[in-house]
């Protein structure tokens, strides 16, 4: 049985799942360049894709509470 591929991105919806925020804060700290994202598609038909590593330094940048 093969192991399966591991995830390299997600989209806006899975990376508020993966840190248990919204969509509108994820869309937020990338409108505002806080957090890295890669955009896929022509003009307004394309859709953000954020890196694994790019959630994780966005997420170790946010302040402590």
């Amino acid at each position: 049985m093969n192991a399966p591929t591991p995830r390299l991105s997600l989209s806006r919806r899975e990376a508020a799942l993966a840190v248990g925020l919204s969509k509108e804060t994820i869309a937020r700290a990338i409108r505002t360049g806080a957090l890295k994202a890669k955009r896929t598609g022509k003009g307004g038909n394309g859709k953000d894709v954020i890196q694994l590593s790019d959630l994780q330094a966005w997420l170790d940048s946010l302040e402590d509470a």
